[in-house]
């Protein structure tokens, strides 16, 4: 029986979505608020998280941030705003849907059924059960385990894009790979856009490295795309 987890302030809305999940067969265990939800999500691994962004104290993409760090779990999130913006920062944070309030809970049953499928038809998805040796070039360290980033010793902030991509160049040091490459294995099938969106990407990750005095730099291959390059020293 599929385990889901729902987050969510708004009681009635919290019930209303658990009885429908219930209703299908899944488990369900229901939070009011993010208090206590990562150290229950390292303990219990749900199959699927659904996370409302508006609440109080710690809001959605905050405790979505922090899950990314250990978890590849699928999740959903939900909005009473609606916003563009919103769904933009969810998806680039590293959820895997969205769903804006009204909705039919019979469409978000189906959207959490159709990514369970996804997660079935995977068989490298998985918890990490023993965590594997951190990739180290010059003072940055991807620990992907846990998907984290550090430079110095210090752990760097970076959203689920940023660290797909800096993990990739950094997995290949040297090796330029052009922009249409670092779509399919950092946006992989849910992109849609220009590929310039990678050039966007690749200046706010510059930024954060520079910030943090990382000896790792993202270089520019001209006219075709993007290396990461080590400095000595």
């Amino acid at each position: 029986m599929p385990h889901i987890t729902v987050v969510d302030d708004d009681l009635p809305i919290l019930n209303l979505i658990s009885e429908y999940m219930r209703k299908e067969g899944f488990q369900v265990s229901s939070f009011a608020d993010g208090n206590g939800l990562t150290e229950f999500i390292r303990q219990h691994h749900p199959d699927a998280l659904v996370l409302d962004i508006m609440m109080p104290g710690a809001n959605g993409l905050a405790l979505l941030t922090e899950l990314r760090t250990f978890t590849e779990m699928p999740i959903v999130m939900i909005s009473a705003k609606g916003a563009e913006t919103d769904r933009i920062i969810g998806l680039e944070l590293g959820c895997n849907d969205f769903l804006a309030k009204p909705f039919n809970p019979r469409e978000l049953v189906g959207r959490v059924k159709s990514l369970l499928r996804l997660v079935a038809s995977n068989p490298t998805f998985q918890y990490p059960e023993e965590p594997s040796p951190a990739l180290r070039r010059g003072n940055a360290a991807v620990f992907r385990d846990y998907r984290r980033v550090e430079v110095a010793g210090s752990e760097l902030s970076l959203t689920a894009r940023e660290y797909d991509l800096f993990s990739y160049l950094l997995s290949h040091p040297d090796r330029p790979f052009g922009r249409e490459q670092l779509i399919r294995q950092v946006w992989q099938y849910d992109f849609v856009g220009d590929v310039r969106a990678v050039d966007d990407l690749v200046r706010r990750l510059r930024r954060k490295l520079a910030e943090a005095g990382s000896t790792v730099t993202i270089e520019t291959v001209w006219s075709f795309g993007y290396k990461a390059k080590v400095k000595n020293g």
